[in-house]
């Protein structure tokens, strides 16, 4: 039995001084978060909270005109998602999903909403799926991106994590007004949110994302797909 003990006793400290051993990956790291910052900050230019003086900072930053943000704005950050994209397949192609135990938090996050931005979910969504199962990354991203899948499937969303634009006119002039994309189960989502980890329930949310004067309405999916069709 004594010797039963030593030899538990030893294997749980190996065990112990390997996790403690391995060592996260700075380099990664470091690049992950350059990453992340190049697909922010042209979202952050569009976003409708952002204030006008870190609008007029970041396009100095960029070095970007007012008439690229107002009609190239689309083009120029199609074309950083496209190299962020690129980087990161590398990185999953050499080591697998880039999560927690390799390059540490935030940046666990970084090839997660890459993918998001992108238009490989479906291919990727059992990597990110993997990694949430795993606790390489929260779960809640990987419903954030189930929620993006099924919309780009025009289909309902289960979350109600993401928001779309569409086209109306106010005052005899056209606007672009912004919605949360239809939720399946609206009785229930709130409730689901919890389970996934977010904090929020989905009105709250949707003011932090649209604006304090935000005013959540849960459209149908017929009554959006003819809203984003309407010209």
């Amino acid at each position: 039995m004594k010797y039963l003990f030593f030899a538990i006793f030893f294997s749980v400290v190996m065990s112990a001084q390997k996790t403690e051993n391995k060592k996260i990956n700075i380099e990664l790291k470091n690049e992950l978060a350059q990453i992340d910052k190049d697909d922010q900050i042209f979202r952050e230019l569009v976003q409708p909270t952002t204030s006008t003086e870190r609008k007029q900072e970041i396009m100095k930053e960029k070095n970007l005109t007012q008439e690229d943000v107002t009609t190239g704005i689309s083009k120029i950050m199609n074309k950083q998602d496209e190299e962020n994209l690129a980087k990161i397949e590398k990185m999953i192609a050499k080591y697998g999903y880039p999560g927690k135990s390799l390059v540490g938090e935030p940046e666990n996050k970084t090839a997660w909403l890459v993918i998001q931005h992108s238009s490989k979910i479906n291919q990727y969504m059992p990597v990110i799926k993997k990694a949430a199962d795993e606790k390489e990354l929260p779960f809640r991203l990987y419903a954030m991106m189930l929620d993006r899948q099924l919309i780009q499937d025009k289909k309902e969303q289960i979350y109600g994590t993401q928001a779309c634009t569409f086209k109306t006119m106010k005052d005899g002039k056209p606007v672009v007004e912004w919605m949360i994309w239809p939720i399946k189960d609206i009785k229930n989502v709130n409730r689901l949110r919890e389970e996934a980890g977010f904090g929020q329930t989905v009105e709250d949310y949707a003011k932090d994302l649209l604006g304090h004067d935000f005013v959540f309405k849960n459209y149908t999916l017929e009554e959006a797909l003819k809203l984003q069709n309407k010209k």
